[in-house]
């Protein structure tokens, strides 16, 4: 789904890219660093997830975002090189072989998405064995969920048990989890492996 004028605004602020970075290095420490040669980034915004990782741990990364302009507005804030790409990508029909990544991560990028459960399905086929998928988002309550459901056609709404579910049964143990209370929002932090 791409996002309104708004969203892109809050969404592509440098203190949120900070916020998701911190998050990522604690993460980073609850799997094997020395497996990952491969990343993908599932919507990656205007790019900082990317350049960092493939920065500061030199592993080569795929940055995708949905919009085009995204993408446009990563390209030019972060210089591409062999270690680092930016796509437009759909993230529930991914154009990317199977099996080419060892690390996938998701923050924030669900609740954008009606198609949740594909985009897990996709995380699985890209995802090598042992691979590893970082994921972070908000859920809602059962009831909450419910009471949106008319309204929201076009965004991810699922509970974190459904979407808990979705993982494990497409092939993805839970290795980490963490809840996390910011501001009004509980956002739920995973970390799962590939079997």
């Amino acid at each position: 789904m791409e996002m309104t004028w708004l969203e892109k605004r809050l969404v592509n602020r440098e203190s949120k890219a900070r916020f998701n970075i911190e998050l990522l290095q604690k993460r980073l420490d609850e799997i094997d660093l020395g497996t990952i040669h491969n990343a993908l980034e599932l919507g990656c915004g205007v790019g900082y997830v990317s350049s960092y990782l493939s920065g500061e741990y030199k592993i080569n990364v795929i940055g995708t975002d949905f919009d085009p302009d995204q993408i446009e507005s990563a390209r030019s804030l972060h210089r591409e090189r062999e270690m680092l790409q930016f796509q437009a990508q759909d993230a529930s029909h991914l154009e990317l072989k199977d099996g080419g990544f060892h690390l996938v991560i998701s923050q924030h990028v669900f609740h954008h998405i009606a198609e949740w459960r594909q985009v897990v399905q996709e995380v699985a086929r890209v995802l090598r064995s042992g691979g590893y998928l970082i994921w972070l988002d908000l859920a809602l309550p059962a009831l909450v969920k419910r009471f949106l459901k008319p309204w929201g056609k076009t965004y991810g709404l699922y509970t974190f048990g459904e979407v808990k579910s979705e993982m494990q049964s497409c092939g993805l143990s839970q290795l980490f989890y963490e809840r996390l209370v910011r501001w009004l929002f509980v956002h739920h932090h995973l970390v799962l492996q590939k079997a």
